[in-house]
């Protein structure tokens, strides 16, 4: 993946899980420290920002960095990953927790 598709594929994440969250460009502002100028130009593929940049938006969006990286990893990476664990880091903290609660009762028997 080039470097603009790469820039795209982030800005799409991060207007996803923005608008997931049913924040505007100016609350990510305040939850981030960021200008919403910058927020938009990330968001419609301008720039990607910086790994603090995107740490920022993984804190403010509630997710972890490789939701946002994951489909810019070379297939033969995303192979060796489970499709279990990238759908369980999806899950909101309760959901995942009780998944882990059902994984440990069934371990126990």
């Amino acid at each position: 993946m080039n470097k603009l598709d790469s820039n795209i594929h982030i800005g799409k994440i991060c207007l996803e899980y923005r608008l997931k969250n049913n924040l505007t460009q100016n609350q990510v502002a305040d939850l981030t420290g960021l200008e919403p100028r910058h927020i938009s130009q990330i968001e419609r593929g301008l720039s990607k920002g910086s790994i603090d940049t995107l740490l920022k938006f993984c804190n403010a969006y509630k997710i972890t960095p490789d939701i946002i990286l994951y489909d810019l990893l070379d297939d033969s990476i995303k192979s060796s990953i489970s499709i279990y664990d990238e759908k369980f880091k999806k899950l909101s903290k309760k959901d995942k927790n009780t998944i882990l609660h059902l994984i440990d009762y069934f371990l126990s028997k």
